[in-house]
């Protein structure tokens, strides 16, 4: 088929969707194929003769037919480059073309075509949109702090382009573990989804900073790949058990050669069960201590702490890195043996410092403030209250019943568990009973809030296996029923718990 100018040039169209430009000399030139089967735009400016394929802006495919191009009559193999694509024009009575289109350079708009002064035609904007024609980025929507405590630990993110033909991704990346999660999206205007704080493999995403960069490509080759960045920052409360920083407990465990574990304990919407996510050696050596005690945040750094009482009685401090290891060991005193029970990870006097609790072996219960300075981590005992003998394990779980200060479960020898709610830095309320038969656990630990809903839970361990209490945030029933775990087996097991 062939279609022609005003008696000077012709284009034929032949099988596919390929053309040829003749012109009056004659002379054919092979244009190539259009690559979305529009129709190739012919028109004459002066001497010249100009081509496109229409449409291009909108494509999903390249094509080198997008460009509207100028060829001389006198030679086509003179080219002239002056728009990078066109979705209609016409004719004016003078001869000059009037395009609707644009250029990377000066975005969408009418443009004059028209012979400059030496022939040659020449682009001219006369009005333009204010879109641009190289893809861009025209808005987003990342809070500078994403705080995953609120709103079930989810945000929703957003970056929107100029345009829905491109293709590409957004990388978010925590700066200081170098842990990145990719978004994809293809012939899309962008991404917007709903992040639920989690990066590659399902792993969570730590508190502290973090970059985002998008990446797109037009998918019509009209203008350069994109390219932006930005940051925020990812918060949440400190947990009690979460030396690594990412929301989720951590339970400690030590096997019979004295090697430290820990196992990331996760629940997800869809398991019924709680499990560890992987168990990782944090180092041998740790047989030389008679206890070891998870204290939460008493020395001021990025993690919860952990305490050690050697044979001689000596109490040494490990410091939390937020990486989920501790940093070596500091000094806090000597004759710490005289206690029979100690417990840690409840803020007593809403200070925002966690506190250590002791029994010695009169039954006497002593409070040590937590300072928040890791070389004096704890203030000069204060004395609670007599009468602890008769309980055989003491528990610091935190807020378990709703109010500011942290709690204490103590667990008598008949195996009835009770709740002692923090009142003032030494002191309790009435103590309130939870219920019969915790004999059977061996380890009682306060793991922190493992369920995301805000309260925090317990876990044991015994015999048969280990298992979550889900705090209720209900003083007079503060646990909700037992729920199954696969972090421990049933004894005997290689690892077992500490708290």
């Amino acid at each position: 088929m062939w279609a022609s100018t005003p008696g000077t040039a012709l284009i034929q169209y032949y099988t596919g969707t390929g053309a040829d430009l003749r012109t009056a000399r004659p002379v054919t030139t092979d244009l190539g194929q259009a690559s979305t089967g529009a129709d190739i735009d012919v028109n004459l400016v002066g001497n010249w003769v100009t081509t496109t394929e229409l449409n291009g802006r909108t494509a999903t495919v390249a094509s080198p037919l997008f460009p509207l191009t100028a060829r001389s009559l006198a030679d086509p193999r003179t080219t002239v480059k002056l728009l990078d694509h066109v979705s209609s024009s016409a004719t004016a009575p003078n001869g000059d073309l009037y395009a609707r289109g644009g250029t990377v350079a000066q975005g969408e708009g009418i443009y004059r075509i028209a012979p400059g002064p030496d022939g040659k035609p020449v682009a001219t904007l006369v009005a333009g949109t204010d879109a641009p024609t190289a893809l861009a980025l025209t808005s987003t929507d990342v809070p500078s702090t994403v705080d995953l405590d609120k709103n079930g630990g989810k945000v929703t993110l957003q970056w929107l382009l100029s345009r829905e033909n491109a293709g590409g991704k957004v990388t978010l990346r925590h700066v200081r573990t170098g842990r990145t999660v990719e978004f994809p999206f293809e012939n899309r205007a962008g991404v917007r989804r709903e992040w639920q704080g989690t990066l590659a493999e399902g792993s969570l995403a730590p508190n502290g900073d973090y970059t985002w960069q998008l990446d797109a490509k037009p998918l019509n080759a009209i203008g350069p790949d994109l390219r932006r960045t930005g940051a925020f920052k990812v918060t949440r409360k400190a947990g009690l058990h979460d030396y690594d920083d990412n929301g989720a407990p951590d339970l400690l465990s030590r096997d019979a050669a004295g090697g430290l574990w820990r196992d990331e304990v996760r629940k997800t919407s869809l398991s019924t069960d709680y499990w560890s996510l992987e168990s990782k050696p944090l180092g041998a050596g740790w047989n030389g201590y008679n206890q070891i005690e998870a204290v939460g945040n008493v020395a001021g750094g990025a993690a919860p702490d952990l305490v050690a009482r050697d044979a001689s009685g000596i109490l040494w401090l490990y410091l939390g890195k937020g990486d989920g290891a501790f940093a070596g060991r500091t000094k806090i005193g000597s004759g710490w043996n005289g206690y029979n029970k100690i417990t840690g990870g409840s803020d007593l006097n809403g200070d925002g410092w966690s506190d250590l609790l002791a029994t010695d072996a009169s039954g006497v219960l002593w409070a040590y403030q937590g300072t928040g300075n890791w070389s004096a981590p704890f203030r000069g005992r204060t004395k609670v209250g007599g009468g602890w003998g008769g309980m055989n394990q003491i528990t610091a779980v935190g807020d378990v019943a709703g109010t500011p200060q942290g709690d204490l479960l103590a667990r008598d020898t008949a195996g009835v568990l009770w709740l002692y709610q923090g009142a003032t830095g030494s002191s309790f309320a009435t103590r309130v009973r939870v219920g019969s038969g915790w004999g059977a656990y061996t380890h009682l630990v306060g793991m922190g809030d493992v369920d995301r809903d805000g309260r925090n839970d317990l876990f044991t361990y015994g015999k048969s296996g280990s298992f979550v209490y889900r705090g209720t945030g209900v003083a007079a029933a503060p646990f909700g029923p037992r729920e199954s775990s696969s972090v421990y087996p049933a004894l005997p097991t290689p690892r077992h718990p500490i708290v």
